[in-house]
């Protein structure tokens, strides 16, 4: 009976956890204790090039963006439109974003379209991977599911050289809950940093409710992995949840806190 009740109640919590998978989730730390990047020692390429995460916002009256990729199917991120609501005075983009150097030639990588990538201080935020005006070689997979680096995901590795113009290095932050369980479904998940910037008045918010043709909020995917497939095609997230997916939804905590309650119970009745 015992045994019954307990997989009864796990399959209870189970049900849930189905309900609210494959999440693209997109989501504010608001008044950050520190920069993204306090105490997160870099990464030093010996054939050139420090990888770090880029943060100079910290504090009340400023704000930190990022985006966790849990989508069934993804392979990570590769392109980001984020529009913010408030009043937003500075903006700076955060993504990773760089060049490398085989000694021969010279490649883009990270979110590094120039006609995409929006510079300082406008909203939307955007970002891309790749798109015909700027081939990036190679593409990157795993943002806003892994943690990694530039040296780790580049041909050549050690060998290159490398220029990161922001973030060289993501998945790994000062702020808490940026990495851990994605409460929702039980994934393991690295956050990635999009933006940061400052707000007076009210907490800037996340727009969703402005369509994407018009500006709007949305994030795509590649729906193949990009380190084997050279076209991995790319796919708009369906939605965009905009709570932090680390921290566990009230409806999950009262089924966890009811199925506790039903098993300390019937544990009591049998040791009576």
């Amino acid at each position: 009976m015992l045994r019954r009740t307990f997989f009864a109640a796990f399959a209870v919590l189970a049900m849930a956890t189905v309900a609210n998978a494959g999440s693209m989730y997109v989501y504010l730390v608001v008044d950050p204790a520190t920069t993204a990047g306090a105490g997160i020692v870099p990464v030093v390429n010996p054939g050139g090039g420090t990888m770090a995460v880029t943060s100079s916002r910290s504090g009340v009256g400023t704000w930190h963006l990022y985006a966790v990729d849990d989508v069934t199917g993804s392979f990570g991120i590769k392109t980001y439109n984020v529009k913010l609501n408030g009043t937003i005075p500075a903006i700076n983009n955060r993504s990773s974003n760089g060049t490398w150097t085989d000694g021969n030639d010279t490649f883009n990588e990270g979110f590094s379209d120039t006609v995409v990538r929006t510079a300082s201080n406008i909203n939307p935020i955007a970002g891309s991977q790749a798109t015909p005006s700027a081939a990036n070689t190679p593409l990157i997979g795993g943002y806003g599911i892994a943690a990694s680096n530039f040296v780790l995901k580049t041909p050549g590795g050690t060998a290159n050289s490398y220029s990161p113009a922001a973030n060289g290095q993501w998945g790994l932050y000062a702020d808490p809950l940026t990495s851990g369980i994605v409460a929702a479904t039980g994934d393991v998940r690295n956050a990635v940093f999009l933006a940061e910037g400052t707000y007076t008045g009210a907490a800037p918010t996340i727009d969703t409710a402005t369509l994407v043709s018009a500006g709007g909020s949305v994030i795509a995917f590649y729906n193949q992995d990009p380190a084997t497939n050279a076209s991995p095609g790319g796919t708009n997230a369906a939605s965009l949840v905009t709570t932090n997916p680390f921290i566990p939804e009230p409806a999950t905590m009262t089924l966890v806190g009811l199925a506790l309650v039903g098993f300390s119970g019937l544990v009591g009745r049998r040791r009576s």
